[in-house]
This record gives structure tokens, C-alpha cells and sequence, in this order.
């Protein structure tokens, strides 16, 4: 990777603004938004010699850039010539990476639905010609090349004149835009546009998903991990009391178990949908994270999913191409299955005073506290009610905030705060995927909940111990 580099040789420049003039021709940029600039600085009152010179400045394109980490799609990167450039089509227009730019050098496009800054002219560079600024400056102030290449024309005057970076003690994102000249021309920039220590961090919502959702969500995913450790290696030694429920091996010529229809074709279909769907939004969502601060997923997964995909773009893409389906499957499933499939659904996940009490007694009993029996269920257990509701809520909570970010982008603070909350319901989604996959699928005496989720039915032992109301009902309708 090279490191392409600027020096503004302030003895040279004159404040024209040729430069800036070069740069909305070369981009075609509308008023009001700036990929560089040259700001005048009137002598301030005090001793010694008055200094009358201009702030010329751009992105400084630093070596630890802050905005890299502030980024939740992978948008903004350094490219293989050590440029920080944002792809457009993995941009979003959250501004987190405006608000972690201590040189105020990014500026959301509304129009664009995107983050617009200086890129060092990338095109240009990448067909072999120099930056639109530097070709127009008619003092030849603009020195620009590969600072690691001994031979180029900054590299040599990096080395014959002393330059200095925009930088201060509270800020060290060792830019890669030097500044050249007098002294006090250069302490007069230094002193009225100083970098903002506060631009080293994204607004609130990234504030809040870096330091209160993510060690939240690693915290609150690694006791669950830790406790179906635990759980399953008592299991182990001391075994799972399988209890009247379980199924007992089928003898040769014997008469079948007795089974009960539990759910529709249809319900089934759209439970596996949905848990494939989650797993794919899951994972390139985390993908997305990988370059941020944000990470969650170690280092080896983020490489295999970006090797899969090719881009953090392409991954976006597909992150929203799967998310579309998906709110238009649930769209029509709410729509056209009201009556027959949604209404039902949530009229089996209403809770009631024995659901708290069976919440309270199977934690107990796994905890080896209790042998208290269960109380009868409905058709669904407690805890299989308390998983339906949080799913369904983060499921809605997802598809609106990822509409709004789909449909919506460049919206800065509305964008800002649907991250936020899009990645706090699909935590929360995962850690309680995590006990329900471990208690439906490892546990015994669940294990009949889960099988009936791909056949259909589940066996009349099961239904009569663990949901003694619904049996109940359903011999009753068949004497009926």
C-alpha cells in the first residue's frame, strides 16, 4: 500500500481559490457543499507583526482515521493507495463518520443520499493524473504524491522543509495533509481552525451502540453461553428427567404413539422462513460491523463473509434484497392469513398469571432449586410465549427501521437513531434465540416442541403434560 500524501506550501499560496473553483468543476458540487476550501484569517489584535493569511484546507485522508471506526456499513475504508475514499453504494447517510471528522472535512449530500468528501480526486489519480486542485493551483502551492516513494516530488520536499501536521495532543489521527511555511503563518491556521477534539467520536446513537449496546450484547450473549454450558454438562452427569412426555422407542408390530395436529403447514413453513432469514440478516449484518468500531464477530468470520460477498457493498445489498422479501412475505402473511393464521397466533401468546408462575419454576428447576411441578399450559409454555412476543416485536422494530434507512438515506439523525435501534432489537433477538434454540432442541424434555415445528404434530404424552389446557380442548373438540 503506498501513501499518498498532500503539502500546501504556504509561502506559495496565494488564497485564490483556484483550487476550490477546480474541485466543484471536477465534481460538479452544488452550492453550499465543499470538498476543500480556502478561508481567510484577518490579523488578530496583539503583539508583534500582523499576519494576514487563509486556511486552506480538505480532508487530511489521516492514518488512524476516526471516521473509519464511526462507519457501520464498511462505507468509508482506506484504499490500496492508502486514500480514505466512501463507497457510495455501501453509504447510507447515517453521519456517524461527519460527526467523527475532527477537521470537519465530510458533509452529508441529501440530494445524493450519501457522505461527500475529498478523495485526493481517486479517478483521477487511479488514470495517472494529478487531483483537480492540484493541476489549477497556479502557484504550484499543491505538492502531491506517494510519500513512501523516495523519488516523488513530496517525498522530496517532506524532506527538505520542515511541514507539520493539524494535529494536537488530544488529537493524533497522524493526517496525511502537511502544511509548510512560516511559522507564524502557520501557528495563525493552527490557532483559529484547531482539529475538534470532540470530532474523534459518531453522534449519541453511535456513542450509545459503542459503549452501552455492544459490550451489552457481548456480555448478555456470553452468560447465555456460559449457562448452556453449565446446563448441558449437567445434563451430562446427572441426566434431564425426561418425564412421562418423552417418546418412547417404537417396538416392532406396536401400535403408534398418539399424536396431536399442532401447527399448520403454513406455520411451519413460515417459522423455518423466518429463522433462515434471521440467520442471513444476522450475519451480514455483523458483516456490515466488521471494519467499526461496533465489532462483534471475530476477525476470521468478518473475512469469510466479505471473501463471500466481494464488498461491503454487495453485502448491504443483499442485506436489504433479503430484508424487502421479508417484510413483503410477513406483509402478506398479516394480510391475506389475518384471520385464519395471525389472529389465532396472538391470541396463543396472550400471558396469564400461571405463565409467570411457570417462568419462575422451570428457572428454579434448572437451577436445581425446586421439583415443584409445572403448572398446565395452553398450547404454547411460557417461555415459548415470552420468545413469540420479543420476536415479533423486534421483527416489526427491524423492518420500520431498516425501511427508513433503505428509503430514507442521507437523513443524518433519523438514520443515526434507526441503527441504533435496529441493532438493539436484533440483539436482543439473539440472545433469546440462543436459550430458545438450546431449550427446544438439547433439552429432552422439550425435544417433542421442536420436532412438531417440522412434522406438524406433536405426541398426546407431551400435550398432556406440558400443555394439559390445549389437550384438554382438543379431546374435547374430538368427542365433540
Amino acid at each position: 500500500m503506498s501513501r499518498q500524501s498532500m503539502i500546501i506550501d504556504m509561502d506559495r499560496c496565494v488564497g485564490c481559490g483556484a483550487c476550490v473553483m477546480a474541485c466543484e468543476d471536477e465534481w460538479n458540487l452544488p452550492d453550499g457543499v465543499e470538498r476543500n476550501w480556502v478561508k481567510p484569517l484577518l490579523p488578530t489584535d496583539g503583539p508583534g507583526e500582523p499576519v494576514f493569511t487563509h486556511y486552506v484546507g480538505l480532508c487530511n485522508h489521516c492514518r488512524d482515521a476516526s471516521c473509519l471506526a464511526a462507519c457501520p456499513t464498511g462505507a468509508t475504508f482506506r484504499d490500496s493507495q492508502g486514500r480514505v475514499v466512501v463507497d457510495p453504494e455501501a453509504c447510507i447517510g447515517c453521519g456517524f463518520c461527519v460527526a467523527a471528522c475532527p477537521y470537519g472535512a465530510r458533509m452529508i449530500r441529501s440530494d445524493l443520499g450519501r457522505v461527500e468528501k475529498c478523495d485526493f480526486c481517486a479517478p483521477l489519480g487511479d488514470a495517472g493524473s494529478m487531483p483537480a486542485c492540484v493541476q489549477a493551483c497556479p502557484a504550484g502551492a499543491r505538492i502531491f504524491g506517494d510519500l513512501d516513494d523516495p523519488g516523488s516530488a513530496v517525498s522530496q520536499v517532506f524532506r527538505t522543509h520542515a511541514v507539520r501536521q493539524l494535529a494536537t495532543d488530544q488529537v493524533t489521527n497522524d493526517p496525511q495533509v502537511f502544511y509548510a511555511g512560516k511559522d507564524k503563518v502557520i501557528e495563525r491556521i493552527f490557532s483559529a481552525h484547531p482539529p475538534d477534539p470532540e470530532g474523534l467520536k459518531p453522534p449519541v446513537p453511535g456513542r450509545m451502540l459503542e459503549t452501552v449496546l455492544r459490550p451489552g450484547f457481548l456480555g448478555l450473549a456470553g452468560l447465555a453461553f456460559v449457562g448452556q454450558g453449565i446446563a448441558f454438562a449437567r445434563q451430562l452427569v446427572v441426566g434431564e428427567r425426561e418425564g412421562p412426555s418423552a417418546v418412547p422407542a417404537v417396538q416392532a408390530g406396536s401400535e403408534p404413539e398418539p399424536t396431536l395436529k399442532r401447527h399448520d403447514t403454513a406455520i411451519i413453513w413460515l417459522h423455518w422462513f423466518n429463522a433462515l432469514v434471521w440467520l442471513f440478516q444476522l450475519l451480514t449484518g455483523l458483516g456490515l460491523l466488521a471494519s467499526s468500531s461496533y465489532r462483534v464477530t471475530p476477525q476470521f468470520l468478518n473475512d469469510a463473509l466479505l471473501s463471500i460477498f466481494g464488498s461491503s457493498a454487495v453485502m448491504l445489498q443483499s442485506h436489504i434484497a433479503v430484508g424487502s422479501v421479508w417484510a413483503a412475505v410477513l406483509l402478506v402473511y398479516g394480510v391475506f392469513g389475518f384471520r385464519r393464521y395471525l389472529v389465532p397466533f396472538l391470541r396463543h401468546l396472550r400471558l396469564d398469571r400461571t405463565d409467570w408462575s411457570w417462568l419462575t419454576i422451570r428457572t428454579k428447576r434448572m437451577l436445581s432449586r425446586s421439583k415443584e411441578e409445572l403448572p398446565s399450559q395452553d398450547q404454547y409454555n411460557a417461555g415459548q410465549k415470552l420468545c413469540g412476543w420479543v420476536v415479533s416485536a423486534a421483527t416489526v422494530l427491524l423492518i420500520l427501521s431498516g425501511l427508513v434507512m433503505t428509503l430514507l438515506p442521507g437523513s443524518g439523525p433519523l438514520i443515526g437513531w434507526c441503527i441504533l435501534l435496529h441493532f438493539a432489537a436484533a440483539a436482543g433477538v439473539v440472545v433469546l434465540l440462543l436459550l430458545h434454540v438450546y431449550m427446544a432442541a438439547v433439552l429432552p424434555s422439550e425435544r417433542p416442541a421442536f420436532f412438531s415445528m417440522i412434522h406438524g404434530r406433536i405426541s398426546e404424552r407431551y400435550a398432556k403434560e406440558h400443555n394439559r389446557r390445549w389437550w384438554e380442548r382438543m379431546k374435547q373438540a374430538d368427542e365433540g
